[in-house]
């Protein structure tokens, strides 16, 4: 019933007498009830607003990042908002590194890291926490957080950057270890005793070490989840000794030691690829030295041939859609070599040819591809 309706049918029993203040009292508290009552019956409770969505935010640091004759035992990061660690261990890391972990406590809204380990004289520090802390509420994640210190006076300002690439597939190897060693370490323990600098890629491969000192180093990088070779990694590495601040964009080519020669994966035999509608591939390359092309489907091997030289003809190719690759075969022996640290040997090189290859049937595609090596 309308607030009218209620309100057109008490009226006339409550001002039989106009002048009667009492009943006029009880007209006017009878329309408050009313109208509380209606109010009451339409209530629609919030929806909580929009999401949060955003990463908790640095109110301060103490020390201030930057410090420099750092002598400090703690360092105290404050946010806006309660905090909680994410996959602390899988992301957090020191360059240079300390002998000792680095403990960690999370109350509210404060980190606090504890550096008992004795610093290095005459060096500047890298607290690398990116991907390490997210809210309580909503798990956002802050993504970039790092902190310096220098126990010196100044803070070092040099850099070595590059990527890291699969040597094989050419794909970019992300969050992956790369590290420096000093020049004067003996090159066969350099993957048995701790590096002197440490930085991992993102996910396109790219690396950087900032805050360097002016030295000559030996840069490495290896997959697994420590810094020493484990059968099954891949690893990269340049021949050349690294100059800090003078060499940047570098592409560092990573391969498995042990890898073993992809196999051909069809089931075709030879009476059935005959059989088949078939097209031909006709490579022209400005390459004079022995190669190996190689067919994908999907990510399967499909068919490998070796050449000394342009033109290069692959015939009887089933009708349908390929990726193509050719591998410089340095020794010839018909099989793409990987890595070998023990030797200095870089993987040989491999190129990716960026269109799919469409072979169609009874058609023979020409591809003019020049590569500069």
């Amino acid at each position: 019933m309308l607030v009218a309706d209620i309100v057109s049918v008490v009226k006339p029993y409550l001002f039989k007498n106009k002048t009667n203040l009492y009943y006029m009292k009880i007209y006017f508290y009878c329309i408050l009830t009313v109208l509380f009552l209606s109010s009451c019956a339409n209530i629609i409770m919030p929806d909580g607003g929009e999401k949060d969505t955003s990463a908790p935010n640095l109110a301060k640091i103490y020390p201030p990042s930057k410090a420099i004759n750092f002598k400090e035992k703690k360092i105290t990061f404050y946010f806006d908002e309660n905090i909680a660690a994410n996959n602390w261990n899988d992301f957090f890391f020191i360059s240079p590194l300390l002998k000792g972990e680095i403990k960690h406590k999370i109350k509210n809204k404060e980190l606090t890291l504890f550096l008992d380990d004795t610093l290095k004289d005459n060096t500047t520090y890298s607290l690398i926490l990116n991907n390490c802390i997210k809210d309580v509420n909503e798990g956002n994640i802050l993504k970039n957080l790092e902190y310096l210190f220098s126990t010196s006076e100044q803070i070092d300002t040099l850099t070595i950057k590059g990527k890291l690439i699969d040597a094989k597939t050419l794909e970019p190897k992300k969050n992956t270890w790369v590290f420096l060693h000093k020049e004067s370490l003996i090159d066969s323990l350099s993957f048995k005793s701790k590096p002197t600098y440490i930085t991992k890629s993102n996910d396109e491969g790219y690396f950087s070490f900032g805050n360097i000192n002016d030295l000559k180093y030996n840069i490495f990088s290896i997959s697994g989840l420590d810094f020493t070779y484990q059968e099954g990694d891949e690893i990269g590495f340049k021949n050349e000794l690294i100059y800090s601040g003078k060499d940047s964009n570098l592409i560092i080519y990573m391969s498995d030691p042990l890898y073993k020669k992809d196999t051909i994966k069809t089931t075709d035999t030879l009476e059935q690829v005959e059989s088949k509608l078939t097209g031909s591939l006709n490579i022209e390359s400005n390459l004079d030295t022995n190669i190996i092309i190689q067919l994908y489907k999907g990510d399967k091997l499909y068919k490998e041939d070796f050449f000394s030289k342009s033109p290069y003809i692959i015939n009887n190719i089933p009708a349908g859609e390929y990726t193509l690759y050719l591998i410089i075969d340095d020794n010839n022996n018909h099989i793409w070599d990987t890595g070998s640290f023990a030797i200095k040997q870089q993987p040989e090189k491999v190129y990716f040819y960026e269109k799919p290859v469409n072979i169609r049937t009874n058609w023979d595609l020409e591809v003019n591809w020049a590569i500069s090596e």
